[in-house]
């Protein structure tokens, strides 16, 4: 009996001394590779694939060598509304004959600045399927090794199971509830915006270009405009357009930004009309 008091005495005060263990965060973050590579010059690596988003008929006269044509609208439920394809495995089966799996270094070309957002509305798309490595360009970047060659046909890849980032977008009905302390941002033009602004949501019109460079990268110079506005990294923030592909370009140049709470709504103002 005397022993087992021993031992009790000794196992409390030694619980005494010990703290209490912290728990560290080990999971990583979602989009580290999108965020560090964005600070980089665009690397193509041996593993890299390059998907060029621009029309089948300016991919057919002149590409980056061993590119693959690939736009928003081929993983899209309907072009002319802009949201994302319901039957998410049709989307993983498209994605794998083009030589495609979520570890795959991925680099999306278009028209940049000059064009509606294509290349940032696809690569956001490559997010909200389970993609950790998507980076944007324009194709002009890349103007010396650019051909007019044949592309070689693409090795396809084993079917994956999507690993979807229902976070990264906001339904109609959540839209039409909106938290009143997110921040709206309305990436059309100026004169859309005026033109056509519904006057029952508050919103800040920042035009889709202004998030992005001359090269068609994430503008990280934006971010310190953003933050003097007022929208900050912690902000629930969501953004919209007519249709959701300029928005979805916007919400990619975010999260490459470190805005890690952006929301597209997909369906655009148009949506809202249905």
């Amino acid at each position: 009996m005397q022993r087992f008091a021993w031992v009790f005495l000794l196992f409390f005060l030694v619980g005494c001394t010990i703290q209490p263990t912290k728990v560290v965060e080990t999971q990583k973050r979602e989009f580290v590779q999108v965020v560090e590579k964005t600070q980089k010059p665009i690397e193509i690596g041996d593993f890299t694939i390059v998907l060029d988003a621009r029309s089948s008929f300016d991919f057919g006269l002149n590409r980056i060598q061993g590119s693959r044509h690939f736009r928003w609208q081929d993983i899209a439920e309907d072009e002319r509304r802009g949201e994302i394809i319901r039957d998410k495995h049709q989307a993983m089966i498209r994605l794998s004959l083009k030589g495609l799996t979520p570890t795959t270094p991925v680099v999306v070309v278009g028209y940049g600045r000059a064009g509606q957002g294509e290349e940032g509305r696809l690569a956001w798309t490559l997010l909200y399927l389970g993609f950790q490595d998507v980076q944007v360009s324009g194709i002009e970047a890349f103007r010396k090794i650019m051909t007019p060659q044949p592309p070689e046909p693409a090795r396809n890849e084993p079917l994956w199971k999507p690993q979807i980032r229902e976070e990264l977008q906001i339904s109609k009905d959540d839209f039409q509830k909106l938290d009143p302390n997110a921040i709206l941002l309305d990436v059309r033009s100026p004169k859309e915006y005026l033109e056509g602004a519904p006057s029952t949501y508050k919103t800040i019109n920042i035009e889709w270009k202004e998030f992005y460079s001359e090269q068609g990268r994430p503008e990280l110079r934006f971010k310190k405009k953003l933050m003097a506005i007022g929208v900050k990294p912690e902000d629930n923030i969501i953004v919209v357009s007519n249709r959701g592909v300029r928005s979805a370009a916007a919400a990619y140049a975010l999260l490459a930004m470190g805005y890690p709470r952006v929301r597209n709504f997909t369906g655009g103002w148009l949506a809202l009309g249905r």
